[in-house]
């Protein structure tokens, strides 16, 4: 899952018994000045998204990929489709 959709879908999830899945906070990036800069901006901007993915994350044993940890479509590849 990805970050800008992650939440409605985190709701289901709530819901059910399946727990094998991945959230990735790369939707919600957007770049104006540097990566750090960046980062910094979208961490504030975004804080509310990003501590909820992240305590539902945790409560159900999800895998949690921190805005700045990789692009999620690289990320699956490189991390999940082949393992």
């Amino acid at each position: 899952m990805q970050n800008a959709t992650a939440q409605m879908a985190l709701f289901q999830l709530m819901n059910s018994e399946r727990k094998t899945v991945t959230v990735h906070c790369d939707h919600l990036i957007l770049t104006h000045v540097a990566a750090h800069v960046d980062l910094t901006t979208v961490n504030e901007s975004n804080k509310e998204v990003y501590d909820f993915l992240k305590a539902v994350s945790n409560k159900f044993g999800i895998g949690f990929w921190k805005p700045g940890a990789g692009i999620i479509h690289q990320v699956v590849l490189e991390n999940y489709a082949f393992s």
